[in-house]
């Protein structure tokens, strides 16, 4: 008998009365419905799948495999297998097996940009450039400076310290400075004059004059001219005229004239009442110089020396190098030119020196 709805209901006639004989032709009906029922698929509604294979059966269930249902996988058994947290992603470990590790705000910023210029914005990274590629691939060390070879390549070059305190100057005024070239006090200042003079051709026997406007190199004959002596042949009409040889007619010119009345030194100092001395020149007798550094004193100047010196001997005499307020007996500083003698001390250690040759 047919299933209405998929529920099955025994024929009429079917079900046994007491006291009555069960008729055998709706019995064996009944019977074979049994029986044809019990071999068929069971519908659904009765607890069955309503199908006679297996595959029927996982589709008439809703449970198609690839369809309705995943297929079995290794991997994705590995991954339900895992427990998860916030926070976290999953990544192979290996061939169908997986791990968990961290995904912090940042990375999931990072992962969700769509291009690697948007990744780059997110990294705040460089863009790929040649330049900086060459200086990447650089080796440094201590006291290196980089520089251009070519269009985006670099090289190296030393930097001394010196060039370091060049470097870190501020400014044109302060450059000069430190390289020892301040304008006024190293070197001079720029003067149109002093240029138009370092531009001149320098010739032999030439002359440097102002024309009015710039300076000129002129000639002995016209710097002559120029300063309105006509040239050595031919003088000015009111010029002596000396074409060479002596003075004729000046001989002795009094004293009262300027002269000294004499033709030689010794009748001249007779003159000038001077006697048989000899004029000498107040260098030869004093050094009146003002240098701490003079090693030349004339012959009969008496200085202080530190060391002590038995009288009259003979001592060579140094400058003090630390200081500028001594002379000293032993080898220190330049040493004094002559012969030196003591004579005499002024106090312990300190003695009276004089140069006697």
């Amino acid at each position: 008998m047919p299933r209405t709805g998929g529920v099955y209901a025994p024929p009429a006639g079917t079900k046994g009365v007491s006291n009555t004989t069960i008729q055998s032709v709706p019995y064996n009906a009944f019977v074979d419905d049994l029986t044809d029922d019990a071999n068929n698929a069971r519908p659904v509604t009765a607890g069955g799948t309503g199908a006679t294979t297996a595959s029927g059966a996982r589709t008439a269930l809703g449970l198609a495999i690839g369809t309705d249902v995943q297929a079995y996988d290794a991997l994705l058994a590995a991954i339900a297998a895992l427990t998860t947290a916030a926070d976290q992603v999953i990544y192979a470990t290996g061939s169908n097996t997986v791990a968990m590790t961290g995904l912090t705000a940042f990375g999931r910023s990072l992962i969700d940009d769509a291009s690697a210029s948007a990744a780059r914005t997110t990294l705040d990274a460089q863009q790929a450039d040649a330049a900086l590629t060459s200086i990447a691939g650089l080796t440094t060390s201590a006291n290196q400076m980089i520089y251009t070879t070519a269009l985006d390549t670099y090289a190296t070059a030393s930097l001394t310290a010196f060039a370091r305190t060049v470097l870190d100057d501020a400014d044109a005024t302060t450059a000069r400075a430190t390289l020892g070239l301040t304008i006024g006090s190293n070197v001079q200042a720029y003067d149109a004059a002093l240029a138009a003079i370092s531009g001149l051709a320098f010739t032999d026997g030439g002359f440097i004059v102002g024309n009015g406007t710039t300076y000129v190199i002129e000639s002995g004959a016209t710097a002559r001219t120029s300063l309105g002596l006509g040239t050595m042949a031919t003088q000015n009409a009111t010029a002596v005229n000396i074409d060479g040889g002596t003075i004729t007619g000046i001989t002795d010119l009094a004293i009262a004239d300027g002269g000294t009345g004499a033709s030689s030194a010794s009748a001249a100092r007779t003159n000038l009442g001077l006697g048989g001395l000899a004029v000498l020149d107040t260098t030869d007798l004093f050094y009146t110089g003002s240098s701490a550094s003079n090693t030349s004193f004339p012959v009969g100047s008496i200085i202080a020396v530190s060391g002590t010196i038995a009288r009259a001997a003979s001592s060579a005499v140094y400058l003090y190098t630390p200081n500028t307020n001594q002379f000293i007996t032993t080898v220190d500083g330049a040493q004094l030119s002559g012969t030196w003698r003591a004579r005499g001390q002024t106090a312990a250690g300190i003695s009276l020196m004089q140069r006697v040759a």
